[in-house]
């Protein structure tokens, strides 16, 4: 199953970041690489698992 995450979910309304993946995995690592450069947040696995969404 399909899964997204975006910014504006994680309320950083200003960030259209929005990333969709299949795989878990990949798309934690997507979703900490951008937190990492582009807002200097260091984010979770958990936390990013809470803003995930089936699409």
């Amino acid at each position: 199953m399909v899964k997204e995450v975006n910014c504006k979910a994680a309320g950083f309304d200003d960030c259209e970041f929005l990333v969709r993946d299949e795989n878990e995995d990949e798309l934690v690592d997507l979703v900490q690489h951008h937190a990492e450069q582009t807002h200097d947040k260091t984010v979770s696995r958990d936390d990013i698992e809470g803003l995930m969404r089936d699409v």
